[in-house]
């Protein structure tokens, strides 16, 4: 009886290890303990190899947040972000005696912020000279268009993304008085008729900026160049306003966001193309992810097939991929995110497929358990992916990549220990059952 308890006992244990159901070894209930020849046991010592690389470009039009500012980062050099838009307006009536007070261009902070945020920041607002029409139907983060040179307004500025709704920015009266007649008179009625007199803007980080990136909402309630007006009334002058807004009600996408980073001098220099992998052990055993720019980590396991060399028949229980960003490389200024999206890519690092198992989809998440004693590492469940990489025949040269949730909205940034750093070194925890010895 204490036997049939142990072997109970023991397929418990199995089946709380697994990855999926269809791993756990068939023992006939009432076989003998002594009999059924299972061993567990758990392994830590298959090759990890973490690279990064570089993707050539990313879809950045269809992300509903304006990106802006720049910061240098120690790993990911100048990293900057700009944005381009179209306006639009709802309806371009206005008053026959409507007269130009002043003009503004509103940005709604949507709370997003990367790097310091109690640095003074620049604004330059450039008319644009081309209109925002991509050739592909999508604009990317390599995306530019020609604008004049000399901005319109330069504004310097201490962004306050959770104390305030938004950053006010006067515009010259100048530039808007002659716009504001063309709709006032009926010469401007649509949107391609103001496309023709006015093609939008860029808003560009100051060039020697060391401050943050912010995001502002690309919503009409949010964000928008407001005219204020006045039309003579029997009482005195009626104040109000006219609103141009980021057209977001076309399928073309009519805005964007360019985001780059100079990485000259740094490890990551050499990824010119994104068929190019940067070891981690070239790199001081680190990898790198960088969300907009386009870094992303790739993880293979050179030696997984080796698990064929123990003697006997086995399935694999569970394995856990183990990662650690090193404390000192994030802070409240500069933090990470409590997951990272697990992509499959093929030999080009064109990626294949999301990373799944029985349950769905498969994250990198942080280890709730060890964050009290500043222990921040990520786990990703790998078992039922190793599965099918040993039956793949012929053998096929893909990995795992690992990149921000948010990766065509934000800079967001990650440093991770290779598998040979001295202080955490990235490892794969494997259960191994072998039940036919």
């Amino acid at each position: 009886m204490r036997k049939l308890l142990g072997l109970l006992l023991l397929i418990l244990s199995i089946i709380s290890c697994s990855d999926r159901e269809e791993d756990i070894p068939t023992l006939e209930v009432g076989q003998d303990f002594t009999d059924s020849n299972v061993r567990i046991i758990s392994i830590d010592t298959f090759a990890v190899e973490l690279s990064t690389f570089k993707f050539d470009s990313i879809n950045s039009s269809s992300s509903n947040r304006l990106l802006l500012g720049q910061y240098k980062d120690e790993f990911f050099g100048t990293v900057r972000a700009s944005n381009y838009f179209e306006l639009t307006a709802l309806s371009y009536g206005l008053p026959d005696d409507a007269e130009l007070d002043s003009i503004a261009l509103i940005l709604g902070y949507d709370r997003y912020f990367y790097s310091d945020t109690t640095k003074v920041a620049q604004v330059n607002i450039h008319v644009l000279t081309d209109e925002v029409d991509p050739e592909e139907d999508v604009f990317y983060n390599t995306s530019l268009l020609p604008f004049e040179t000399t901005p319109i307004v330069t504004r310097n500025y201490i962004p306050e993304p959770f104390d305030e709704d938004s950053l006010h920015i006067s515009i010259p009266i100048t530039f808007g008085q002659t716009l504001f007649d063309l709709i006032r008179d009926g010469d401007i009625n649509d949107d391609e008729e103001l496309i023709r007199n006015f093609k939008g803007f860029t808003l560009q980080p100051g060039d020697d900026d060391d401050a943050s990136v912010l995001g502002f909402s690309k919503s009409n309630g949010n964000t928008y160049l407001r005219f204020f007006y006045t039309v003579p009334g029997e009482f005195g002058d009626n104040e109000e306003t006219f609103d141009l807004f980021i057209n977001s009600a076309t399928v073309i996408p009519k805005s964007f966001n360019n985001i780059r980073s100079n990485v000259t001098g740094t490890f990551l220099e050499p990824l010119i193309d994104q068929e190019t992998n940067l070891l981690s052990k070239d790199s001081e055993n680190r990898s790198y992810i960088q969300a907009g720019v386009g870094y992303a980590t790739r993880i293979q396991f050179p030696t997984i097939r080796k698990i064929y060399d123990i003697p006997g028949t086995g399935t694999i229980l569970n394995a856990t991929l183990q990662i650690k960003p090193p404390p000192q490389v994030f802070s409240e200024v500069l933090p990470i995110r409590d997951s990272l999206n697990v992509d499959i890519a093929d030999q080009n690092n064109e990626l294949v497929d999301r990373l799944f198992n029985g349950q769905g989809n498969v994250f990198a998440i942080i280890n709730e358990e060890n964050i009290e004693f500043n222990e921040v590492v990520y786990e990703i469940p790998i078992g039922f992916y190793l599965e099918q990489e040993l039956e793949e025949a012929p053998i096929i040269d893909n990995a795992l990549v690992l990149f921000s949730q948010s990766f065509n909205q934000t800079v967001d940034r990650f440093v991770l220990e290779g598998e040979s750093s001295t202080d955490f070194r990235a490892r794969l925890i494997l259960t191994y059952a072998i039940y036919d010895e």
